[in-house]
């Protein structure tokens, strides 16, 4: 068919390192794709659509002991695979009863499949008829007759099993010994519903003996055991539910795959796969007399059995082809979307007619050869291992849950024993008051501390130095932590290159020991663990906090974030920028060009230029060179084509919006076509301070951008620039793609590509072939940060220019009038602390000073007492 298959392998924790982002759609066969639902399960690939198939009731069968151990946990991770899925394909309609537990309205059937061939095939390479008959008691000459049925169990079950068994005794007296197996007994082998108790083979039991019929004529064979082996030993097939069936019902396809003649009812499901008397026989609804005429015919001509079996056996192998083929395009065609240069198929009208001829069985084995012989010759010795497709995963869930749900109890169980080994003391009233006299202590202490303060000498010292010493102690809380090795290899570097992602679906594709390289969160949820990550939610949350412009803008949400007050993250000489897509895309740069692109990073030969290593001509971007789309030769061409040929009217609108030029303006900048290419994929590296002037103009565009194209976009739910509706909420995005080529191009920056495989270096639209084609008035630095400050200026007096403005959200706000209101504030507060100050001085001086109570005498010591004049001194 000319159609590339490739593998996917799961690594051991189920993740797969793809990128569905390249595809249109996925198409999962069975359970053990569960890990791949999972995986798209998360950002960003959530909106690629998905059809799981699932062809087995192996789940289903153990749904009911999930809810009767209370395996919730387990039943909701099943649930949510099931959820993801845009659509349930089942290949028979009970299957999607018996998965009604899994049911978010997602289900859809398309009868049929040639999986029951398959089966019949591969079990008939490690079976015998003559082990199981002998494994079953059932003697070689002996005629067997296998009673099959719906999957489900219903009321009046019995009463058509009784039909049955009344027409086989019919049967059994009519053949007698006449029986082609040369006079050995006929026997009839029920098979039951998975619901049905032992006590049901009793009671057919006593219905085989109310017939008359020897003990062991009638057995009954529980759904569990080997359904296929009871149907492959049997020398007849009958369908004994007599329900109007939606489908043909897959056990008799088993039936007619291991060539064995079939008897049904004649319903409208079975005469469209069944032409009677030639692929099988069918008997009027409820007619015992007719049923048991075509137990004689087949048990009775041998011939006939042959030629009927070896005819449904052909049919069978080519059943349903048409319908499940067209069935499934249908289905493909309504929810897939296709590019335009995609190579459609045929219409389903005009594939219709290949389809006749039923499957495709000579694309798996030789055309010249026997059908068995084939078979058995690809497969080889493979033994099969189990009869449940999916039962691997199952298993390994029901594993991994219990040994979770045990860690769980083991637990609580420990901190229940350890919670009951605690004395729990109840305080009694002396503790209590203890306590409180205790805390009036304390309450006295602080006080007392309090009062004593202000009678301490105040140093006095400058207010600059106060601030100084301040802001050397100041330090963010996220800082608080020691640096990593990792942080301060990147600090010594020249360069950072840092890699925007969005969603867990990401992790594969980034550098995980590289130092060269930082992840870049755009939200906070996916985010990976470890502390090394940027948050672009964290430090941009008025834009990346609304999940509307984070889709919008793709990577210059995160360009945005790096660039709101860079100082404090960004601290290398150059930025650079690789989104986790360029690894998918296998332009993500090899050790040997991350080696160069530092080498002439660090000599500076290349002066002020911007390094691109993903381009656009096909040879490692995002154009594919085996498009049937003819690739444009100009940049304007390239970027109409990739946004469905609107790209020149948005640049045209937004350049008249950006610097109020009038509505008569139509130029572009011109890009010409000199046989260079351009960069695509955000892939690039430049000096930080060019960064920060291209973040200026990147601003101001994606403003002016957004001004003219919300209103359709978000309240008519049109994008102009996508092919496909799922692509809208990604609009911008390709649009973006394109503008650092137009700022490099028209402010004089080198453009040099680096190929990514080799390192090998060289300058696209040399600066000497540019002279007078640059519009560098429009792009210059002084013309931008004036540009910058008249937006700033009219965010900081609330002039705002219409009522939703996106540009205040996508970084810093800042004009000289700011600097000069916080300078004129700090003054302000510096007035304030003085007048505060000078206050509190005078009031320390103008307080009353305490006067003296009394004063002291000093006593004269003896001999030294002076008399006054005219006083006798006595002495003893």
């Amino acid at each position: 068919m000319g159609v590339a298959v490739k593998l996917l392998k799961a690594n051991s924790e189920n993740v797969t390192t793809v990128d569905w982002l390249n595809y249109e759609g996925v198409i999962a066969v069975s359970l053990n794709t569960k890990s791949i639902l999972d995986s798209l399960a998360q950002e960003p690939f959530t909106k690629v659509p998905v059809i799981w198939v699932i062809t087995d009731d192996a789940l289903g069968r153990r749904l009911g002991k999930y809810k009767a151990e209370n395996s919730t946990e387990l039943i909701t991770d099943w649930i949510r695979s099931f959820k993801r899925a845009d659509v349930v394909v089942f290949p028979d309609y009970a299957l999607p009863m018996i998965y009604t537990t899994m049911d978010t309205g997602n289900f859809f059937v398309i009868s049929g499949s040639p999986r029951e061939v398959w089966t019949a095939e591969e079990y008939k390479l490690t079976h015998s008829r003559d082990s199981l008959r002998a494994q079953f008691e059932v003697h070689p000459d002996d005629s067997v007759i296998a009673v099959v049925g719906g999957p489900f169990l219903y009321n009046w079950r019995w009463r058509e099993h009784a039909l049955v068994i009344r027409a086989f005794t019919r049967t059994v007296s009519m053949l007698g010994n006449a029986s082609q197996k040369g006079g050995r007994r006929i026997q009839l082998f029920i098979i039951g519903h998975g619901n049905h108790s032992s006590s049901y083979g009793a009671a057919l039991q006593v219905m085989a003996d109310h017939l008359k019929l020897k003990n062991g004529t009638v057995r009954y064979v529980g759904a569990g055991e080997d359904v296929i082996g009871v149907v492959w030993m049997s020398d007849a097939v009958v369908y004994g539910s007599f329900r109007d069936e939606q489908a043909f019902p897959p056990i008799l396809g088993l039936a007619m795959s291991l060539g064995r003649p079939v008897i049904a009812p004649n319903r409208r499901a079975f005469r469209e796969q069944i032409s009677d008397g030639e692929s099988g026989v069918l008997f009027p609804v409820g007619d015992e007399m007719k049923l048991s005429e075509a137990m004689i015919r087949v048990l009775g001509d041998n011939t006939l059995a042959v030629a009927i079996a070896l005819t449904g056996q052909w049919k069978a192998r080519n059943m349903h082809a048409s319908n499940v083929s067209l069935g499934y395009g249908e289905l493909l065609e309504s929810i897939l979307e296709f590019p335009a240069e995609a190579a459609l198929p045929r219409r389903l009208d005009e594939a219709e007619k290949s389809l006749k001829g039923g499957w495709r069985w000579e694309m798996l084995f030789p055309a010249n050869t026997s059908f068995q012989v084939s078979f058995q010759s690809r497969m080889g010795k493979r033994v099969r291992e189990n009869d449940d497709v999916g039962s691997g995963v199952i298993d390994t869930l029901e594993v991994h849950w219990k040994l979770i749900n045990s860690e769980s109890r083991n637990f609580a169980e420990e901190i229940g024993s350890h919670a009951s080994s605690v004395d729990l003391e109840i305080p009694s009233h002396s503790d209590l008051d203890e306590a409180k006299a205790i805390q009036e202590d304390l309450v006295a202490e602080k006080i007392e501390r309090e009062e004593l303060e202000w009678r301490k000498e105040v140093v006095q010292t400058s207010l600059e130095y106060i601030t100084k010493m301040i802001r050397k102690t100041e330090v963010r809380k996220d800082e608080l932590k020691e640096r990593s090795d990792a942080e301060i290899q990147r600090n010594a570097q020249p360069l950072t290159i840092y890699e925007p992602y969005h969603g867990k679906g990401a992790w594969p594709f980034l550098h995980e020991e590289n130092t060269l390289f930082r992840g870049l969160s755009l939200s906070t949820l996916d985010r990976r663990p470890g502390d090394d990550d940027v948050d672009a939610e964290v430090r941009l949350p008025g834009l990346l906090n609304e999940t509307y412009y984070r889709n919008l803008l793709c990577e210059y949400g995160a360009f945005f974030s790096i660039a709101n007050r860079i100082d404090l993250i960004h601290r290398n000489p150059w930025i650079g920028f690789q989104p986790w897509r360029a690894s998918s895309k296998d332009v993500a740069l090899t050790p040997a060009a991350e080696v160069a692109l530092v080498k002439a990073i660090s000599t500076g030969r290349d002066g002020d230029a911007v390094y691109f290593w993903a381009r656009t001509d096909g040879h490692a971007g995002t154009w594919h060179r085996d498009s049937s789309v003819e690739h444009p030769e100009d940049f304007w061409g390239y970027c109409d084509s990739v946004n469905s040929g609107r790209c020149r009217e948005a640049y045209s609108r937004c350049w008249r919006h950006m610097y109020g030029l009038p509505t008569t303006w139509t130029d572009l900048p011109p890009m010409p076509a000199d046989g260079g290419t351009w960069s695509a994929m955000h892939s690039w590296a430049m000096p930080t301070p060019s960064f920060v002037e291209f973040m200026l103009f990147a601003r101001m565009f994606v403003d002016a951008l957004d001004a003219q194209y919300y209103e359709e976009h978000l309240d008519l739910g049109r994008c102009p620039f996508v092919k496909f509706p799922r692509e809208g909420q990604h609009c911008y995005c390709g649009l973006l793609d394109g503008l650092v080529n137009v700022w490099a191009y028209h402010s004089a920056r080198r453009l040099i590509y680096v190929d990514p495989k080799t390192g090998t270096m060289e300058e696209q639209h040399a600066l000497d072939s540019r002279h007078g084609k640059m519009w560098v008035k429009f792009l210059s630095r002084d013309t931008l940060k004036g540009m910058d400050e008249d937006l700033a200026q009219a965010a900081d007096d609330s002039d705002l220019p219409r009522e939703r403005w996106l540009w205040p959200l996508t970084g810093e706000v800042f004009w000289e009038g700011i600097f000069e209101r916080e300078r004129l504030e700090r003054w302000r507060l510096k007035m304030e602390r003085n007048q505060k100050q000078k206050e509190k001085q005078a009031l320390i001086r103008s307080r009353m000073k305490q006067q003296a109570i009394g004063k002291v005498v000093k006593h004269p010591r003896a001999g030294e007492i002076k008399l006054p004049v005219g006083a006798s001194q006595q002495v003893d």
